[in-house]
């Protein structure tokens, strides 16, 4: 039999060959991908081939009995594409239930029926009336009559065809990314032959009309638009079930990769994180700045979990990296999934507390209920001269002096049966063998765990001040007042042994003798002062400052004292305040050089607070004197001349007050104390 050339031939076989070789590449890679899409793309595609070639040998056919033999398998393709396209677009955009046992039969029974028919009666009485061959310029075509099932089979795959275009089309609209283009390019891989086959019907394109079918002929067309998913956009490798709820809406950035180390999808975090991960690019190229994670897809022994840095030019962002096989029943590995986390906040946070304990000038351990050091802070070589990795893993009780091993051991103990701190002071060794002195806090890590944070602060230093001011102290209140109380005896028992002209200088031994006392008595109201840990009270100032005034006549009995005070303010301050207000009422009468000193005290309300006045006109306090408020030190040039406001000024201070020196016209100073209400004290 010779056939005849046509110049649809080669096109139709070019298109069958294409899509048997896309079969053929489909099942030689069926562990990719899921079930459904995968063999509902292998129906396509063999459906498809079917259909060229059948075409393909239905024009090439010299007569009328060839020419129909060959059309049954036309039909046979035709109908195995009215199912195999519309599962493959559900299985696509993961409408699996519309493939199940209920829906897959309802979706097979008119193409069933056809297949059926056609080759058991042939297409000729069933589809066909009078067909006959007729030429068309050079080649000759089968011509025929349409039946009504005809017309009724082809309108209900039309109808089925603009379904799948509508959720192929939705798909493309709803997704994003890759899965968006997928969507387009099998949107038009399905629209093209469709409406090229309604082309040639219409009579648009082809010699005439009706008389040849142009939609196989499009599937070489849509055979290279099917390439172009398959291996740009690895369309068996990777499909987008449930992406839409698990995927892409990720606020970790994903990436997915085949078997052979290529990149096949990603979302849109990954995409901002690494932009030249495209799909299809190898992982070596994908991630050129970070190549840990090549080498993880790459590598047989990868770890499953570690961290790499991105350095963008500024701020460098840290990413933990998650590695997942995608494994299948039929592949030990089918791919990888990446998952990239970004944990920068936590890892800066984690490095500026590792920074502030590495920096600390205490020493800063973790220990476990068997008392060995499990973490040790880098401070301890500067402050004692251990190196960290010497002390981990021995018992922290080992560099605790002997006499105070007891004490250090029993608040250890404390610490772990207990939710509040236990502190101690004790000695550590150094690693001359010599001892320092630290202030140390045990307390429970984690409420429940079985390790306490020891912290450990040097106080050496500040301890042996401590102790030259308590010898100090003592030796001011104690000796230095038994010492002026013995001078002044021996002054008084002079007094019958001297004449006239010698008691001026024993009067100036008695007010010597005077003022070295009032020193030793304010040396310990300002030891109390400063070592009290009494709390605030309340105190009633009306009734404190008209007190101290009346003994303060009693006292000066040549000075005017006035009191201005309200029936009640009370107020919430130091225990040590009547000792505060007294240095400054007597103050103002003893440093007064005037005959007859005048004294006014008066109390009153201050917005918020109260206020005490104590007003003189004596000489005023010299400019030395008021640098105790604006910088509370003394120097060796700036040398006050008594610690009466140095008390003042502690005490009110520690009452969450504030004092103010100012000068009183003509003469004299005014020195004003606010004090805060105690609770309920109207205003």
């Amino acid at each position: 039999m010779a056939w005849q050339p046509t110049p649809y031939t080669v096109p139709l076989l070019v298109a069958a060959a294409a899509s048997f070789a896309f079969t053929v590449y489909a099942v030689g890679n069926r562990s990719r991908g899921g079930r459904a899409l995968l063999w509902s793309f292998v129906g396509v595609a063999g459906t498809a081939g079917v259909w060229a070639l059948g075409y393909a040998a239905q024009l090439s056919a010299p007569a009328l009995g060839p020419t129909l033999f060959f059309n049954r398998f036309v039909w046979l393709g035709f109908a195995g594409l009215a199912v195999a396209w519309p599962a493959f677009a559900f299985a696509y955009v993961d409408r699996a239930a519309w493939l199940g046992r209920r829906q897959l039969p309802l979706l097979l029974a008119v193409p069933a029926a056809v297949g059926v028919a056609v080759l058991t009666v042939g297409a000729e009485p069933l589809f066909y009336v009078d067909p006959v061959l007729v030429d068309a310029g050079g080649y000759r075509v089968l011509s025929y009559t349409p039946t009504p099932a005809l017309l009724g089979f082809v309108g209900y795959t039309y109808a089925v065809n603009l379904f799948t275009f509508v959720v192929l089309g939705s798909a493309a609209v709803s997704r994003d990314g890759v899965f968006r283009r997928q969507a387009v390019v099998l949107f038009a891989a399905g629209v093209a032959p469709m409406a090229l086959g309604a082309a040639g019907i219409l009579g648009v394109v082809g010699p005439e009309r009706g008389v040849v079918d142009f939609t196989p002929i499009a599937f070489g067309a849509t055979s290279a638009l099917l390439a172009w998913l398959v291996f740009r956009y690895r369309l068996l490798d990777v499909s987008p079930i449930a992406r839409d709820a698990v995927f892409a809406n990720l606020s970790d950035a994903v990436v997915v990769c085949d078997a052979d180390g290529r990149v096949v999808d990603r979302n849109d975090p990954a995409e901002a994180l690494f932009p030249d991960a495209d799909l299809g690019v190898a992982v070596g190229e994908a991630f050129d700045d970070v190549p840990a994670v090549a080498d993880a897809v790459t590598g047989e022994d990868a770890a499953e979990e570690f961290r790499v840095t991105l350095d963008g030019g500024g701020a460098p962002q840290f990413l933990t990296v998650d590695i997942h096989d995608i494994t299948g029943p039929r592949t030990a590995r089918g791919g990888t999934v990446l998952l990239f986390r970004d944990v920068t906040e936590r890892e800066t946070l984690q490095r500026r507390y590792r920074a502030l304990i590495e920096k600390s000038p205490n020493v800063i351990a973790v220990c476990g209920e068997d008392g060995l050091v499990r973490y040790v802070s880098p401070s301890i070589e500067r402050l004692i001269g251990h190196r960290p990795n010497d002390i981990e893993g021995r018992p922290v009780i080992d560099l605790v002096h002997p006499e105070d091993r007891r004490e250090a051991q029993h608040a250890f103990e404390r610490a772990f049966g207990s939710a509040e701190p236990q502190s101690l002071t004790h000695r550590i060794a150094r690693d001359d063998g010599s001892y320092r002195r630290f202030e140390t806090v045990i307390e429970r890590l984690f409420e429940d765990a079985r390790e306490v944070v020891i912290t450990a602060t040097d106080v050496t230093e500040p301890w042996r001040y401590e102790q030259r001011l308590q010898v100090l102290n003592r030796v001011l209140r104690h000796d230095l007042k038994n010492d002026t109380n013995v001078i002044g005896g021996y002054a008084d028992l002079l007094r019958d042994h001297v004449d006239e002209e010698g008691d001026p200088y024993l009067d100036v031994i008695d007010r010597k003798v005077r003022t070295l006392t009032h020193l030793s008595d304010q040396a310990r109201e300002i030891d109390v002062a400063l070592h009290s840990d009494a709390a605030r009270t309340e105190i009633d100032l009306a009734e404190l400052v008209a007190r101290l005034c009346e003994s303060l006549e009693s006292s000066y009995p040549h000075a005017t004292v006035s009191v201005t005070v309200p029936e009640s303010a009370v107020v919430a301050a130091d225990e040590l305040l009547e000792s505060a207000v007294r240095n400054v009422l007597e103050n103002a009468i003893v440093h007064n050089d005037g005959d007859d000193p005048h004294v006014e005290a008066t109390v009153a309300s201050d917005g918020d607070r109260l206020r005490v006045d104590v007003a003189d006109d004596g000489p005023g306090i010299p400019p030395v004197e008021r640098t105790v408020f604006s910088e509370a030190r003394e120097t060796a040039l700036e040398h006050a001349s008594g610690l009466g406001l140095w008390l003042v000024h502690w005490i009110i201070t520690e009452s969450g007050g504030d004092i103010e020196i100012a000068t009183r016209e003509p003469t004299g100073t005014v020195v004003r104390m606010w004090l805060p209400r105690a609770d309920g004290e109207p205003e």
